[in-house]
């Protein structure tokens, strides 16, 4: 009913002093909701002011810069720089708390590594929903601890090294043989190799999860596909025109795997992340990914705990199988091999380790191919260490490259993974403070890692306003002269003689895998599976220059940071 009508039916004329008075009353009534419902900033923190005056506070400028770049890391470190704070919030939730970035070194570190007010972000959880109890979703409570005595012997060196390396080298050797055969068809032509890695970090997961059980890969399928494609099938182009192979098609769980991983994404970019989970799980998309994932993860479960009573334990499924009942025991209850937590556990390791470390397979070759003097000398390196492989005209195998000292493989990789990185969400679990300012309860912590500290010279601050056991830390930074943006591996090898250096993992700012007890747990085997490829690569093509047109750096944000192009134009090193 309008206005006018309400007046008239309290008998009252529209221009009487009493309906004057009811108007004010109204007004003042939707001006003071419209003022309880614009952001509020948290005092003495750095704001957008014109944001503040506005029901969508930082949402238009953020929508956007997600529509022009898909990148929500960039538009953070645009905040950081536009209020020129170390230290600063924007209102992208309407109704809610302001979020704050932190773009320093020193107090990102201390958070995570030293302070316990602050823990797993209801921000990354809301996003993480479809996963159900897979822990990444859980604060660090009795839940997530349960789920870690799981897996507390899937990165150790001996599960690693015995039995999931070797595997993982395999799958490494199977993207190289499919790529000799790609680069042959190519002649010279780039191709997409995103896809392709994708495929072989899955298969890395497969392997560690699985072992030789699932009977599936992500590449296989492919290398038959490319071996038995004749030369004259290839599309003609021009030398810089982008081949386009064909694709294989797998197996449905790993279907599912790649889907799962979309579900997420969609999800983690929404604005309204809980109604996105909502809706999805009603679709026949959903239901398919998430069910024939349970039902895969189930069987397997069964078969696990049958070579479990065989005594026959050499999977990651085996390995968590042995721990439940283990702990079953312990407790003085039966094992509840059934449990949709154990099977939640195991599909969330899968997706969550081979998008992410597909992401950084894709960065790594773009950074190894603007830099051909950095390829060289790594391939110099290589041949250095594995001497044997080279006079005998072969691939290194796993242990040649487990056992082989090789600073500049894990320097170059260390440096790709600077490059790449993501910002890191806390969340305050208390009343607490940042660099002397209050941080309320419930208060979401954005830790920039893609700006001042990392990429470019760190802001001033006061020590003083650091936290106690930062300043007892002292975390060590590198010559900020340089160009930080510049993909250097050297900012991460230390001389230790005149023609000796070593590897330093410390040696400067990195946050890719988060850090203490939250940081990523499958960092070990990450590492191995970007060891392989990138030494298998190197050893066996040359990373040649591609068209400026397939060799942007832009990227796009959801789980990880993804490049929206990875081509490679290879040239083989065989003789």
């Amino acid at each position: 009913m309008a206005l006018y009508d309400t007046v008239a039916s309290l008998g009252l004329g529209i221009w009487s002093p009493a309906s004057w008075l009811l108007l004010s009353c109204v007004a003042v009534g939707l001006y003071a909701l419209y003022q309880r419902f614009l952001p509020k900033p948290i005092p003495g923190i750095p704001y957008n002011h014109e944001a503040a005056r506005s029901l969508w506070g930082d949402t238009p400028s953020l929508m956007r810069e997600i529509r022009a770049t898909k990148e929500f890391n960039l538009w953070c470190v645009k905040q950081v720089e536009k209020l020129k704070s170390p230290l600063c919030q924007v209102f992208v939730d309407p109704f809610d708390k302001p979020w704050v970035l932190l773009a320093d070194w020193g107090e990102s570190q201390d958070i995570m590594l030293r302070r316990k007010d602050f823990d797993r972000s209801t921000f990354i959880s809301d996003r993480m929903a479809s996963t159900g109890s897979f822990h990444a979703c859980f604060k660090t409570n009795d839940a997530w601890k349960a789920t870690r005595q799981w897996m507390q012997d899937l990165m150790t060196p001996s599960f690693l090294n015995n039995l999931v390396g070797p595997a993982v080298h395999a799958k490494m050797v199977d993207l190289v043989d499919l790529w000799e055969n790609k680069a042959l068809l190519a002649n010279g032509r780039p191709f997409e190799a995103s896809v392709d890695l994708n495929h072989a970090a899955l298969d890395v997961m497969l392997v560690f999860s699985f072992g030789k059980y699932l009977g599936h890969s992500a590449i296989g399928p492919q290398r038959e596909l490319i071996a038995q494609l004749a030369p004259s099938k290839v599309e003609v182009g021009h030398h810089d025109e982008p081949l386009h192979f064909p694709e294989a098609p797998v197996d449905e769980f790993l279907v599912a795997a790649h889907e799962a991983t979309e579900i997420i994404e969609k999800i983690t970019n929404s604005l309204a992340p809980k109604f996105s989970q909502w809706w999805l799980r009603y679709t026949p998309w959903y239901k398919t990914t998430w069910g024939t994932a349970d039902r895969v993860v189930r069987q397997h479960i069964q078969s696990a705990i049958r070579r479990l009573r065989a005594g026959d334990v050499q999977t990651a499924i085996d390995h968590m199988m042995m721990r439940e009942e283990k702990v079953a025991e312990k407790m003085g209850r039966l094992p509840d091999f059934e449990n949709q937590v154990l099977v939640d556990e195991i599909f969330g390791e899968l997706i969550a380790g081979h998008h992410t470390t597909g992401a950084a397979l894709c960065w790594i070759l773009k950074f190894l191919t603007e830099n051909p003097l950095v390829q060289a000398k790594l391939r110099s390196a290589l041949h250095s260490a594995c001497i044997e492989a080279g006079e005998e005209n072969r691939f290194p195998s796993f242990a040649e490259l487990n056992r082989a000292k090789i600073p500049y493989l894990d320097a170059v990789i260390e440096e790709a993974l600077r490059l790449h990185s993501t910002t890191v969400t806390r969340e305050a679990m208390c009343d607490t403070e940042i660099l002397g300012h209050s941080i309320p309860k419930g208060t979401t912590v954005f830790l920039v890692s893609n700006g001042p500290g990392f990429y470019s010279p760190s802001f001033p601050v006061d020590d003083a306003k650091r936290s106690p056991t930062s300043r007892a830390a002292k975390p060590r930074s590198w010559d900020e002269t340089k160009d930080m943006k510049v993909f250097d591996p050297e900012r991460w090898l230390v001389q230790k003689g005149p023609d000796e250096v070593e590897f330093d993992g410390a040696a400067g700012p990195q946050l890719i895998f988060g850090l203490g007890t939250r940081g990523c747990f499958g960092r070990r085997l990450a590492y191995i599976g970007m060891r392989m490829m990138t030494a298998l690569v190197v050893w066996n093509f040359d990373l040649l220059e591609t068209p400026e047109s397939l060799s942007s750096h832009a990227a796009e944000d959801g789980i990880s940071h993804r490049a929206q192009q990875c081509f490679v134009r290879l040239k083989s090193l065989k003789e």
